[in-house]
């Protein structure tokens, strides 16, 4: 049985690697979006959106209210 605990402890390292990569990507497509004529608020909803549904459906996944 996992614990609380053990399903949210990552590795500092390997999240700032991850989000060096993530950087990269996610900010070219912020400005697709943006030239594409979306606002950053609807930008930020929509990425939202996507990544809550896209990680809900993982069983050991922690969910948030």
């Amino acid at each position: 049985m996992l614990f609380l605990e053990e399903i949210l402890l990552v590795s500092a390292d390997r999240v700032a690697c991850c989000r060096g990569q993530l950087e990269l990507d996610l900010d070219q497509m912020i400005q697709q979006l943006e030239w594409s004529g979306f606002s950053r608020k609807e930008i930020l909803v929509a990425i939202s959106e996507m990544i809550s549904e896209e990680f809900s459906a993982l069983p050991d996944m922690p969910k948030f209210h």
